[in-house]
């Protein structure tokens, strides 16, 4: 990992060079707008807005790139990575990040010079009618490697496909990036024709970005976090099952994951999971919930409702709607004999037959007042002996052959995609170099 982001520094100085033995010189008028831009590039990275623990999000790569097209000359690059490595100063950050941070820039940014100049481009202080060709390869160009870095990072830090990491983790933001290339023209065009005026209509809307980006952000957590309170008191009632719901969430979005999900089908997924048991606050199974014994037929009979009454509380939320059938069905059998509605094979909802590996992992794994946990291997002889009854077989199949099926009974892997700050975070615990202290 760490030779990798060395490799990366390396590249990035190299490229840099090549582009300034392809062209040396420096046209200082055409430098200015880099110079500009830059300066609004580190506006929004100076004001990136906290995501999660140690990770910030910034509203900064559209100036980058438009520096890029107006003067594509190593000098741009320069500049710009001079700006990118000043701004990585300003927030506590390990070294390496800063190094990778930066080089992954430099790297993007030398190739999509080249690009732009290689496709028969010229700077828009020059030419100021739109180069399409040139345009949309240096401005694609740039997103590519700049994301692919990142995703190379993830990819060999957690075991998986570069190309499979990258596709998984940009493919929510496509629209974003193909939205940039007319963005990245009409900044251009706003320094081009208007000069400091231009630039200052930039640095507002930089700033208005990133409230908003934050703004949203916030939301999202919040109600995440409501989401999982709410999850939290339900389970107060039940000694034997307190955070049963998000061990449930976690492991459905590993299954999820290991059968190859898309990563937006892999959060509806895990959000249905983690509310699949909330109809259980409803005061019909409070007393049973806390009987100590066995239940009688009667009871049990309650207690296969409470799928109907999570989904009807999860249908109250209307962002919610396209998890109600996955929350509903999630105790519905393969052969047909689940409740509440009978279905079978694959009538029951994806996320209801993912839930239900989930739920039942939960059971076996956790221990109880008749037995202890149940290791991995009696894990995998239970599934092959209820699959095509109660699970799934294909399914089945699948999570039984993966290699990865050990990651279910790690408690520390969390199932979710791992930001290359927590990646760096994590090596630099394992291995003490001096980038690193």
């Amino acid at each position: 990992m760490i030779a990798y982001v060395y490799a990366i520094v390396a590249a990035a100085a190299a490229s840099l060079v090549a582009l300034y033995f392809n062209d040396p010189a420096v046209d200082l008028k055409l430098l200015t707008g880099a110079g500009w831009l830059t300066s609004v590039a580190f506006l929004g990275t100076v004001l990136s807005y906290r995501v999660q623990g140690s990770t910030f999000g910034a509203v900064s790569f559209i100036p980058f790139i438009t520096a890029f097209v107006l003067y594509p000359s190593w000098a741009s690059v320069a500049v710009v990575g001079t700006g990118a490595l000043l701004a990585e100063m300003m927030k506590p950050k390990m070294a390496i990040k800063r190094a990778f941070n930066v080089a992954q820039i430099v790297l993007a940014g030398s190739v999509a010079c080249a690009a732009y100049v290689w496709l028969g481009g010229e700077s828009l202080k020059l030419k100021s009618d739109f180069q399409a060709i040139p345009h949309v390869g240096a401005v694609v160009t740039f997103i590519v490697l700049n994301t692919l870095a990142v995703a190379a990072v993830i990819g060999i830090a957690e075991g998986k496909s570069i190309v499979r990491t990258w596709l998984d983790g940009n493919a929510a933001g496509l629209v974003y990036d193909v939205v940039a290339i007319p963005t990245v023209y009409f900044f251009a065009r706003a320094y081009v024709d208007w000069g400091a005026w231009g630039i200052f209509a930039l640095c507002i809307l930089v700033v208005g970005l990133r409230f908003t980006y934050q703004s949203k952000h916030q939301l999202e957590t919040t109600n995440r976090e409501l989401l999982e309170l709410f999850v939290h008191t339900v389970e107060f009632r039940d000694p034997y099952t307190s955070g049963h719901s998000q061990r449930v969430s976690r492991f459905s979005r590993i299954i999820a994951q290991l059968i190859d999900l898309s990563p937006k089908e892999i959060d509806r997924i895990s959000t249905a999971a983690l509310l699949h048991d909330v109809g259980k606050i409803h005061e019909i199974f409070a007393p049973i919930l806390m009987k100590p014994g066995r239940l009688t037929p009667e009871e049990r009979a309650i207690m296969e409702l409470h799928p109907i009454k999570s989904a009807e509380l999860v249908a109250k939320i209307s962002e919610l709607q396209d998890i109600v059938p996955a929350v509903r069905h999630h105790h519905e059998n393969w052969d047909g004999t689940g409740y509440p509605d009978q279905l079978k094979g694959k009538e029951i909802p994806l996320g209801s037959r993912i839930i239900m590996f989930a739920d039942t992992i939960d059971a076996m794994t956790t221990d109880r007042p008749y037995r202890k946990a149940l290791g991995e291997a009696e894990v995998r002889a239970e599934l092959l002996k209820w699959k095509g009854k109660q699970f799934d077989p294909e399914i089945c199949e699948r999570l039984l052959a993966s290699p990865d099926f050990r990651r279910l009974f790690d408690s520390s892997d969390s199932g979710k995609v791992h930001s290359l700050t927590q990646i760096l975070e994590a090596v630099r615990k394992r291995v003490k170099t001096p980038a690193v202290a």
